[in-house]
C-alpha cells in the first residue's frame, strides 16, 4: 500500500512543477486609450499577440517574469510581472514611425497612415528634443505651423496662414486640453502658459478637418493629458537652468494599475529675460485622474492651477531692433508693464462602454481667470468665468462608424479700465480714475455629426457636418444713457460639411483627399463701430478648403505630402483707430495655396542606438485675391504676417539607455509685415542642440543634459505686429527681437517605487 502512495504523491509533485498560470492583460494607446491590435507580447519563452479588443493572455510557469511588448509606432514597453493578475499596459509612440500611431483625427481614433486629413502629433520624445520652457520649437517643426513668439506670453500661432491678422494672440485656431476648451468665447486660445510636463501629446489638425472640433478655418489643436508609466508608482524631479537668468524647477507624482491612473505635476519657471521689462514667473500645479469603475465604466478628473506674472516689453522700431534689440518700447518700460493673472481649469468626464459597440463620454468642464495688466494707455482689470459640457455619442459596427455630439459654454467676461497716471517718478504704473465697466457675455454651442464606413476592402470615407451659434451681449455699466455702446449680435448659424476618402496602396502607403468647409466667428471687439456701437452687418470669415495628399512607410522612410487650396471670403481686418482701440471690418477674398512634406529615416546603429533624421517643408503662397481697406486696394499682395516658405532639418540619437542628442534647424523666409507689402522682416536661420546622458541604477533613474539655442547667433524677428502705426512722429513698432544665443543644462531624478 506504502508505494501507490509514494506513487501518487510524486505524480503530484510533477504536476504542480509543471503547472502553468493564465496571465491576462490589454494593451491600449496611453493618450486616448485606443486598443492596441496585433501587438506582440513575450515573456522570452512564450508569444502571443493582442486581439481585436487589444486583449492577450499567456501561460507562466513561475513568477516574477518580463513583459516585452511591440507594436509598430509606439515605444517598446518592457515590465516586471509579480504574480498573477490581469493588467493593463499603456504605449507611448515613438518618433520614428509616426504615421503608425493612433490619433484622433476628427471624431474617431485611428491610424494616421489611415486618416482622410491632415494631422500630425507631437509626442513626448519630440518635446523633449528642446528645453522645457515652452513647446514653441516644437510646434515649429509641423509644416503648416508656424508659432510667433515675442515672449514666453506674447505669441500668434498661425496654421496655413490663418490667424496671423491677429495681433497679439492666438486667434481662429481651435485648442483643447483633452476634451476642455482653451478656446474662449469670442475664439481666442492660449496654451503657452501650460508646462511641458503636463503634456503627453499634441495633435494638430490643420485645415477645417475635424467637423468635431469646431470646424475652424485654421483647424485644432488638442493637447493630451500627461500618461503614467505602466503599472508604476514613481516620483520625479528636475531642475533645469539657463541664460537670461532662467530657471524650471518641476516635481512630479504618478501611480498606474489596473483601476487608477493618477499624474500629479508642480513646475515653478523663472526668467529675467534678454530685454528690458521682459522678468517672468509661473507657478503651476495640476493634476489627472482617471478610475475605472467597472469595465464598461470610468471617470476621469483634471485640474490645472495658474499663478503668472509677466513683464511685457512689447515691440521695438527698425532702428532698435537693428541697433538695440536688448530695448523695451519707451512707454512700456516706463509704466513697467505687465500682465499678471491666475488661472484655473477644471474638468470632470463621465465614459461608458454599452456591450461591444456603443460608447458615451460626458465631460463638464470650468474655467475661470482673474487677470491684471497696466499698459501705458490704460490699466486693464478682467475676470472670465466659464461653464460648458461636452457630449458625445459613438456607435461601431464591422464595416460602418456613427459619432454625434455636441458642445455647449458660456462665458462671462467684465473688464474695466483706469486711467494709467504713470510718469518718470512714479517708478512704474499707477492706478487713476476709471475709465470704462463692461459685462460680456457669449454663448457658443457646436453640435455634430461624422460616419466613416468601408466602401470598398482598400477604400474608405468619412462624412460630417458642424452646426455652429455664437452669441455675444454686451453691457455697458459706465456710461450713461446716451453714451451707452451696450447691444448685442449673433451671426445666421454655419453649417460647415466634410468629406474624405482614403484609398489603401498597399500595406503602408494610403492616398487621400478632402473637401471641407469651416468658418471663423468675429469677437465681439470686431464687431464693433468707433463709436462703440454693435455693428449687425459684420460676417463670419467663411471658406472650403481642398486637400489631396500621400503618406506611407517605405522600411525605414516615412514621410507624409499634402497639397491643399483654400479659398477665404469676407476677411476680418482690424483697422487701429488709437493705442488701445481696433475696428474689424469685412474687407477681402483670401486664395491659399500651399504644400506641406513631413518626412524621416532611421539608421539602426545597434541594439540600443538608432540614429534619426527628420525634416519638414512647408510651401506658403498665400495671396490676397480681392482685398480693399479704407480706400486702399491690396488686391494681388501677398498675405501679411506669413513667410513664403519654412524648412525644419535635424538629426537624432536616440538610445534605452546612455548618451542622446539632437542638432535642428530652422530656415525661415522673408514675411511681409505690411498689407502694401513695402516692408518684410528678413529671412532667418536659427540652429538648436541638446545633448545629454541618461542611466538606470535599480530603482533610480537619472537624467542630464545640456543644450543651446541659436547656435548661429541670428538676429531675427521672433515675433511681428504686422502695420504696425507710429504715433506723434514715431517710427512703426514692427518687431519682436529674437533671443541671441543661449544656453541651458537640466538634470531629473526619477525613482520607481513598484
Amino acid at each position: 500500500m506504502k508505494l501507490p502512495s509514494i506513487l501518487v504523491l510524486l505524480l503530484i509533485l510533477w504536476h504542480q512543477s509543471h503547472a502553468q498560470t493564465t496571465i491576462s492583460g490589454h494593451v491600449k494607446d496611453g493618450a486616448n486609450e485606443e486598443a492596441l491590435i496585433g501587438a506582440i507580447v513575450s515573456t522570452g519563452v512564450d508569444t502571443t499577440v493582442t486581439d481585436t479588443k487589444g486583449n492577450f493572455h499567456l501561460s507562466v510557469r513561475a513568477f516574477p517574469i518580463t513583459l516585452r511588448v511591440n507594436y509598430l509606432g509606439y515605444q517598446t514597453l518592457t515590465i516586471q510581472v509579480r504574480a498573477p493578475k490581469e493588467i493593463t499596459l499603456a504605449l507611448e509612440p515613438s518618433s520614428l514611425t509616426l504615421n503608425d500611431v493612433i490619433v484622433t483625427s476628427g471624431s474617431f481614433s485611428r491610424k494616421t497612415l489611415n486618416t482622410p486629413t491632415s494631422i500630425q502629433s507631437i509626442n513626448q520624445e519630440m518635446l523633449r528634443r528642446d528645453d522645457p520652457f515652452s513647446v514653441t520649437s516644437a510646434l515649429n517643426r509641423t509644416p503648416g505651423v508656424y508659432m510667433h513668439a515675442g515672449t514666453l506670453t506674447t505669441n500668434r500661432i498661425t496654421i496655413r496662414g490663418i490667424g496671423s491678422r491677429s495681433l497679439y494672440g492666438t486667434n481662429k485656431i481651435k485648442a483643447y486640453y483633452e476634451d476642455i476648451p482653451l478656446t474662449d468665447g469670442s475664439g481666442n486660445s492660449s496654451i503657452e502658459d501650460i508646462d511641458q510636463e503636463m503634456i503627453s501629446r499634441i495633435e494638430i489638425t490643420k485645415g477645417p478637418n475635424s467637423s468635431a472640433y469646431g470646424a475652424g478655418l485654421g483647424g485644432a489643436i488638442r493637447l493630451l493629458a500627461p500618461v503614467p508609466s505602466a503599472q508604476q508608482t514613481s516620483a520625479k524631479t528636475s531642475l533645469t537652468m539657463g541664460s537670461f537668468d532662467t530657471y524650471r524647477w518641476m516635481l512630479q507624482g504618478a501611480h498606474h494599475d489596473n483601476k487608477t491612473t493618477v499624474s500629479a505635476v508642480y513646475s515653478d519657471l523663472q526668467r529675467q529675460g534678454f530685454r528690458e521689462n521682459s522678468a517672468y514667473s509661473r507657478q503651476q500645479a495640476g493634476v489627472t485622474l482617471k478610475y475605472q469603475l467597472t469595465p464598461q465604466i470610468y471617470f476621469s478628473v483634471l485640474g490645472i492651477f495658474t499663478h503668472l506674472k509677466a513683464f511685457i516689453p512689447s515691440s521695438i522700431s527698425e532702428d532698435d531692433f537693428k541697433n538695440s534689440p536688448e530695448k523695451a518700447a519707451f512707454t512700456w518700460k516706463q509704466a513697467k508693464g505687465y500682465e499678471a493673472y491666475d488661472k484655473t481649469l477644471l474638468g470632470l468626464s463621465y465614459h461608458q462602454a454599452f456591450g461591444q459597440d456603443w460608447s458615451l463620454k460626458s465631460t463638464l468642464f470650468l474655467k475661470n481667470r482673474d487677470a491684471y495688466e497696466p499698459r501705458p494707455f490704460n490699466i486693464l482689470d478682467e475676470e472670465t468665468f466659464t461653464v460648458g459640457t461636452r457630449n458625445t455619442l459613438a456607435k461601431r459596427w464591422e464595416n460602418f462608424r456613427f459619432f454625434t455630439g455636441m458642445e455647449l459654454f458660456f462665458d462671462e467676461y467684465r473688464w474695466k479700465t483706469f486711467e494709467n497716471n504713470y510718469d518718470e517718478n512714479s517708478n512704474g504704473s499707477v492706478k487713476g480714475d476709471p475709465l470704462s465697466n463692461n459685462l460680456e457675455n457669449r454663448s457658443y454651442f457646436n453640435a455634430f455629426i461624422e460616419a466613416a464606413a468601408t466602401l470598398a476592402p482598400n477604400l474608405n470615407a468619412t462624412a460630417g457636418i458642424n452646426l455652429n451659434f455664437t452669441h455675444y451681449t454686451l453691457d455697458d455699466q459706465f456710461n450713461e444713457p446716451g453714451n451707452n455702446i451696450s447691444g448685442d449680435y449673433a451671426f445666421d448659424p454655419v453649417v460647415s460639411p466634410k468629406l474624405g476618402l482614403t484609398y489603401v496602396a498597399g500595406a503602408h502607403n494610403t492616398l487621400f483627399m478632402n473637401v471641407s468647409h469651416g468658418f471663423s466667428p468675429p469677437s465681439l471687439e470686431e464687431t464693433l463701430y468707433p463709436d462703440g456701437q454693435i455693428n449687425p452687418d459684420i460676417l463670419p470669415e467663411s471658406g472650403w478648403n481642398y486637400e489631396l495628399g500621400v503618406r506611407g512607410t517605405q522600411r525605414r522612410f516615412t514621410y507624409d505630402l499634402t497639397t491643399y487650396y483654400m479659398q477665404i471670403k469676407n476677411l476680418l481686418v482690424a483697422q487701429r483707430i488709437s493705442d488701445d482701440a481696433y475696428v474689424g471690418v469685412n474687407a477681402g477674398l483670401n486664395n491659399h495655396l500651399g504644400v506641406d512634406l513631413l518626412g524621416n529615416y532611421y539608421f539602426v546603429l545597434s541594439d540600443r542606438y538608432t540614429l534619426n533624421t527628420f525634416a519638414s517643408v512647408a510651401y506658403m503662397n498665400y495671396h490676397f485675391d480681392e482685398f480693399v481697406n479704407d480706400g486702399n486696394d491690396y488686391s494681388g499682395n501677398e498675405l501679411t504676417g506669413v513667410p513664403q516658405w519654412i524648412f525644419n532639418p535635424g538629426v537624432e540619437l536616440l538610445s534605452d539607455l546612455g548618451f542622446y542628442g539632437n542638432i535642428s534647424g530652422q530656415l525661415v523666409g522673408e514675411i511681409p509685415v505690411n498689407d502694401e507689402n513695402s516692408l518684410y522682416a528678413e529671412r532667418y536661420f536659427i540652429l538648436r542642440a541638446k545633448a545629454g546622458f541618461r542611466h538606470v541604477i535599480g530603482p533610480w533613474e537619472l537624467d542630464l543634459n545640456l543644450g543651446t539655442n541659436n547656435l548661429t547667433d541670428s538676429k531675427y524677428a521672433a515675433m511681428l505686429l504686422i502695420n504696425a502705426t507710429g504715433f506723434g512722429g514715431s517710427q512703426p513698432r514692427y518687431y519682436y527681437p529674437g533671443n541671441p544665443r543661449n544656453y541651458f543644462g537640466g538634470v531629473s531624478l526619477k525613482y520607481t517605487f513598484r
